[in-house]
C-alpha cells in the first residue's frame, strides 16, 4: 500500500496533466482508479498505456518541481516545445525578472546533434543585439543538459494571429515584414542565416510607451528560434549540422534550394519571409503539397498558387510578393536594404480590381480562394463514375406519360385511349383483333400493374444507388498532435492486439518509420477523443510489398467488428469495409495508383466529417463511406498482408531484405469549420 504522500503526488500529477490538456477525463479516471495499488507509478502507467509521451511526463514533472529544473530559476508555466527542446516561462531569482527558459529534453540529451544545435542557437543569439530579435540572457549546463534564458515576449505569434483562417490587414502585414527584414539584415551582417523563418517564429509585443505610431503602430516583431541558424563563415561552425541528404527547415515556408541541402545565403531567409507574408495576407500557406516532392514541384511553379485567388493587393505589392517567392534566387532582392526600400515604396492604400496582373521575371499570371488541401474538386463527378457501372438506370418516362394522360373515373376506372407501346404489349390478341379497344376492367388492371412496376423500379434504383454524400465542410485544422514520435512505438498496440513483430526502422530515404519486421502483421493506434478529425500518414510500399491496409473506425474491443479499410494492392487502391485483419474488402470505390508508386512515400488522409468518412490519396479523393455504416471505433490499424510471391522460386520477393512497407509522419488533427470563402465540399 503506497503512502499518502505518494498517492497525493500521483493525484497532483494527473491533475496537472488535465490542466495542460494532455489527458482526457476518461484516461485520467483510469489512472486515478489504479493510484492506490502497491508499487504503482502513475507516470510509468500512463507511458505504457500510450496516454503520455516521455516529453509529456518530463514537462509535467518539471512544473510540479519548479525549482529543481535549473538552478537560479523557478518554472512558472509551460510555453511550448519543439523537436529538441521545451520552453517555460520562468523567474530568474537573483534579478526577480520573468524570462523564457529553454531546456533540452532529457530524451534528447544523448543526441550529440541536438546538443550541438542547442549550443549553436545560444551562441547565435548571444551575438545579436537588435530590437526585432529576441535577446539572449544566459546560457549553461545542468545535470548533463543545456539550458538558456531569453527575453520573454508575452504577445501572440503571427501563427496565432492567422489561426482563424483569415488574413491580416495589408498595412499590418507589410509592417511586420519590414521589421523582420530589419532583424534579418542585422543577422546577415553577423554572418547568420536563420533557415526557419515562419509565422510561428515571429512574436508580437506591444509597442513601447512613447514610440512613433507610424513605425510600430501594430507592435514590435521579435524573431525567435535560431535553433536551425547557420553561420555563413564555416570556420565558425565546425559541425555544420547538415548534410546533402537532410532537409533543414519547415518545408511549407523554406526555399527551393533548401530542399537539396546545398549552399545557402541570405536569400533563403528572404524566400521564407515571402511565404510568411503570403500566409499573413491570405490566412493560409502558399504551398500545400501533401509530400516533400509535391511541395518542391509547386515551389518551382509559383504562378499556379495565384489561380482563383480573390485579392485586392496592388500591383506593386504583387510584384514584391512574387519576387520574394521566385524559385530562382538570383531574381529575388539581392539585399535586405533593397527589400526594405521596396516595402517603403509600396502604395498600401491603392485599390485594384479583383484580378491583378503582375509580371516578375518569367512569372506572368492573372490573379482572381485557394482550396484547402486535400482538394476535393470533381467529387460529384467521381462519385458518378464510381457507381455508374453498378447502378440500374432503366427509364420509365412512357409509363409516366400514360398516368398523366389518363382520367380517373368516379367508379375507380381509367378512361382514355392508351397509346403507350409498353401497355400496348399487354393487350390480348382478341382485343387487338376487334380494333384495340380495352375494356374498363382490363385497363384498370393494366394501369395498376404499370404503377406497381414503376414503384418497384424506383425502389430498386434508390436501393442500388449510394446514399447522398454529406458536405465536406470541416477543413480548418485547429489542433494537431503526432501519432508517431519518430523514435519508438509509444502509444501503439495499446488496448489492442498486435500481430507479429513491429518496430521503428530506417526507411529507404533514411527517415525513421514504423514497419512490420515479419512477413505479415497488424498494429493498432488508439486515437484522441474528438468528434471530427483528420488522420494523415506517409506510406511507402516497395516493389513486392504485397497487400497493405490502413483500417479506420476500428473497435479494438471487438476484433471481428466491421471497420473501414483503404487497401493498396497491385495497381489499385480500394476503399470499403471489412471484418478482421486479413478479410476481403467490400468495395465502395476504387482508384488507380500513381505511376512509380513504389519509389517514394505517399500521403494518405482519412477525415471524419459530419456525415461521412472522406479518404484521399495525395490530393485526390478516393471515396467516402457514410459514418452510419461503421461503428464508433476509436482506433486506426495498419495491416501488412505479406510479400508478393515469386512464381518461379515460390519464395517471397524481398523476403530476406527486411521490411518492404513503411509508415511515417502519422498525425492527428482536430477539424473545425472552414473559412468563409473556402470550398464547401
Amino acid at each position: 500500500m503506497p503512502s499518502e504522500r505518494i498517492i497525493q503526488q500521483s493525484i497532483q500529477f494527473i491533475d496537472k496533466c488535465i490542466e495542460l490538456k494532455m489527458l482526457s477525463a476518461l484516461d485520467a479516471e483510469k489512472l486515478r482508479s489504479s493510484v492506490r495499488g502497491s508499487g504503482y507509478v502513475v507516470a510509468q502507467d500512463a507511458l505504457q498505456r500510450g496516454m503520455l509521451s516521455p516529453s509529456d511526463i518530463e514537462i509535467v514533472q518539471s512544473l510540479l518541481r519548479p525549482s529543481d529544473v535549473v538552478p537560479g530559476y523557478e518554472i512558472l508555466d509551460f510555453v511550448g516545445r519543439g523537436g529538441m527542446g521545451v520552453v517555460y516561462r520562468a523567474r530568474q531569482l537573483d534579478l526577480d525578472r520573468v524570462v523564457a527558459l529553454k531546456t533540452v529534453l532529457v530524451s534528447s540529451v544523448g543526441n550529440t546533434s541536438t546538443s550541438a544545435r542547442f549550443e549553436l542557437e545560444a551562441k547565435a543569439l548571444a551575438r545579436l543585439q537588435h530590437p526585432n530579435i529576441v535577446q539572449a540572457l544566459n546560457f549553461g549546463k545542468h545535470e548533463g543538459r543545456f539550458y538558456f534564458a531569453m527575453e520573454f515576449i508575452p504577445g501572440p505569434s503571427c501563427e496565432q494571429l492567422v489561426a482563424s483562417g483569415f488574413g491580416l490587414p495589408k498595412n499590418q502585414v507589410w509592417q511586420i515584414v519590414r521589421q523582420v527584414a530589419s532583424g534579418l539584415l542585422h543577422a546577415s551582417r553577423q554572418g547568420l542565416i536563420h533557415r526557419d523563418i515562419k509565422p510561428a517564429n515571429l512574436i508580437l509585443m506591444p509597442a513601447p510607451e512613447g514610440s512613433m505610431a507610424v513605425t510600430v503602430s501594430h507592435g514590435i516583431v521579435k524573431i525567435t528560434d535560431f535553433g536551425l541558424a547557420m553561420f555563413t563563415d564555416h570556420t565558425q561552425q565546425d559541425n555544420r549540422l547538415t548534410t546533402a541528404d537532410t532537409i533543414i527547415g519547415s518545408p511549407a515556408f523554406m526555399s527551393p534550394e533548401q530542399f537539396g541541402g546545398g549552399e545557402l545565403d541570405l536569400r533563403a531567409d528572404m524566400y521564407s519571409l515571402g511565404a510568411t507574408a503570403w500566409n499573413l495576407l491570405f490566412g493560409e500557406v502558399p504551398f500545400k503539397g501533401s509530400s516533400i516532392g509535391a511541395l518542391y514541384k509547386q515551389k518551382l511553379n509559383p504562378s499556379e498558387i495565384a489561380q482563383n485567388l480573390s485579392t485586392s493587393l496592388t500591383g506593386s505589392q504583387w510584384r514584391l510578393l512574387m519576387g520574394l517567392l521566385d524559385p530562382d534566387r538570383e531574381r529575388r532582392p539581392s539585399s535586405y536594404e533593397m527589400l526594405i526600400d521596396a516595402i517603403d515604396e509600396l502604395d498600401i492604400g491603392e485599390t485594384n480590381s479583383d484580378t491583378t496582373e503582375f509580371l516578375v521575371g518569367s512569372i506572368s499570371t492573372s490573379v482572381p480562394a485557394i482550396s484547402q488541401e486535400p482538394t476535393v474538386a470533381r467529387d460529384r463527378q467521381k462519385q458518378q463514375e464510381v457507381f455508374s457501372a453498378d447502378a440500374l438506370t432503366t427509364e420509365y418516362s412512357a409509363s409516366l406519360d400514360v398516368l398523366q394522360s389518363s382520367v380517373l373515373l368516379e367508379d375507380g376506372g381509367i378512361s382514355g385511349e392508351i397509346q403507350d407501346p409498353v401497355l400496348q404489349g399487354l393487350k390480348s390478341p382478341v382485343e387487338s383483333s376487334i380494333g384495340g379497344r380495352i375494356s374498363r376492367k382490363t385497363g384498370l388492371l393494366a394501369g395498376w400493374v404499370t404503377l406497381l412496376v414503376l414503384l418497384l423500379v424506383i425502389f430498386v434504383v434508390n436501393w442500388l444507388q449510394p446514399p447522398p454524400r454529406g458536405r465536406r465542410e470541416l477543413q480548418r485544422v485547429v489542433a494537431s498532435e503526432p501519432l508517431f514520435d519518430g523514435e519508438s512505438l509509444v502509444g501503439w498496440a495499446v488496448d489492442g492486439s498486435m500481430v507479429s513483430a513491429w518496430n521503428t526502422v530506417e526507411a529507404p530515404d533514411r527517415s525513421q518509420a514504423i514497419a512490420c519486421t515479419e512477413v505479415r502483421g497488424a498494429l493498432t493506434r488508439r486515437l484522441p477523443s474528438e468528434d471530427f478529425f483528420r488522420i494523415s500518414m506517409f506510406v511507402w510500399v516497395l516493389e513486392g510489398g504485397g497487400v497493405v491496409d490502413v483500417d479506420f473506425a476500428v473497435d479494438f474491443t471487438q476484433p471481428s467488428a466491421i471497420r473501414g479499410s483503404l487497401r493498396i494492392h497491385d495497381r489499385d487502391i480500394v476503399l470499403g469495409t471489412k471484418t478482421g485483419d486479413f478479410g476481403d474488402v467490400r468495395e465502395f470505390s476504387r482508384a488507380a495508383l500513381p505511376a512509380a508508386f513504389s519509389e517514394r512515400y505517399h500521403v494518405i488522409y482519412i477525415e471524419r466529417q459530419k456525415k461521412d468518412w472522406y479518404v484521399f490519396l495525395e490530393q485526390e479523393l478516393v471515396g467516402t463511406i457514410p459514418i452510419s455504416v461503421l461503428p464508433e471505433g476509436s482506433a486506426i490499424r495498419v495491416v501488412v498482408h505479406g510479400f508478393d510471391q515469386d512464381e518461379n522460386s515460390g519464395s517471397s520477393v524481398g523476403g530476406t531484405d527486411g521490411p518492404r512497407v513503411f509508415f511515417s509522419d502519422l498525425q492527428f488533427s482536430k477539424l473545425a469549420e472552414g473559412v468563409a470563402n473556402g470550398p464547401s465540399e
